[in-house]
């Protein structure tokens, strides 16, 4: 069992992010008044056009953030259609403080209106963001059973049970844990079946459905309140890029966007968790599982 995590979920993230929330690449970017505006961007407002809830994330500040026009011009249109006031050039430069307004689906109402709908762009779109959720929770549900597992050891350990074994330095206290919890994997296999089924699931619905479409089609795609976001259409650079604030609200709401069918079968065809091996490996090794052995050792010393 390793010490550090695997990367399994790290490269599913990254894919992921590839198909459903990158839109324009890393580059070098050079402030140009004819196209780029400099704007004191210190909030995002999302509004949900079916319940009306509204929620605002404050940006973290770090100076003027720049706009491309063409980002500039759609943030007026949104403003137009929500009836609010969009300031003038000339507010814009002076500082204003300048607050962008997305309109969207929040979770509840995308599941209402959107979590059966029969078309397959969509069917195919909450699958795979169905699978998504599913590659990020299998190592947190095989961790909380490996750490249940050592729990239930440590309570039927007695002191006699753990003058048995020699713990005398850090690693031996570490190859025993993970010798008990690697004797006691009822809890992980079922994590890693429940999960193998669903990507069985998703891949083979997902394969009929993309049958179906075009290379590129147009779905509502969940976005977090937190991912970072450019304000320039054209590239994603520390002068355009906005940040939610660290204790901003971390919520989804949902956003038509264009699909490219290659790139979700990219995401859909990555290497996942298949074994229990990978699974361990992907979990690693937690120091509060040291902690959790020497409370119980210092519990039956007293």
């Amino acid at each position: 069992m390793v010490n550090e995590p695997g990367k399994i979920k790290e490269q599913l993230e990254s894919v992921y992010e590839y198909c459903f929330v990158e839109t324009v690449p890393y580059a070098f970017f050079k402030p140009n008044p004819a196209r780029d505006i400099a704007v004191n961007l210190r909030a995002k407002e999302y509004r949900c056009p079916a319940c009306g809830k509204v929620t605002r994330v404050p940006y973290r500040y770090h100076g003027d953030t720049y706009f491309s026009k063409g980002k500039l011009a759609a943030e007026r249109r949104t403003y137009d259609k929500l009836g609010l006031d969009f300031p003038t050039m000339g507010r814009i430069a002076a500082g204003e403080p300048f607050v962008n307004e997305a309109v969207g689906y929040c979770a509840a109402c995308a599941k209402e209106r959107l979590g059966a709908s029969e078309d397959p762009a969509q069917r195919v779109v909450n699958l795979a963001q169905q699978l998504h959720r599913a590659d990020a929770l299998v190592a947190t549900a095989a961790r909380l059973a490996m750490e249940e597992a050592l729990r239930r050891w440590l309570a039927a350990a007695d002191a006699e049970t753990l003058r048995q074994f020699d713990v005398s330095t850090l690693e031996k206290t570490r190859d025993l844990i993970c010798a008990i919890m690697l004797d006691d994997t009822a809890g992980p296999e079922q994590a890693l079946a429940d999960y193998r089924a669903v990507v069985r699931h998703v891949q083979e619905t997902c394969a009929q459905l993309l049958a179906l479409l075009p290379e590129v089609f147009t779905a509502s795609v969940a976005r977090s309140t937190h991912a970072p976001e450019s304000m320039s259409d054209k590239v994603y650079h520390e002068y355009t890029v906005a940040f939610a604030a660290a204790d901003a609200p971390r919520e989804e709401f949902y956003f038509p966007r264009r699909v490219e069918k290659q790139r979700l079968s990219m995401f859909l065809e990555q290497p996942r968790v298949a074994s229990l091996a990978e699974l361990f490996s992907e979990v690693g090794f937690h120091g509060e599982w040291l902690d959790l052995f020497t409370a119980r050792v210092r519990e039956l010393a007293d």
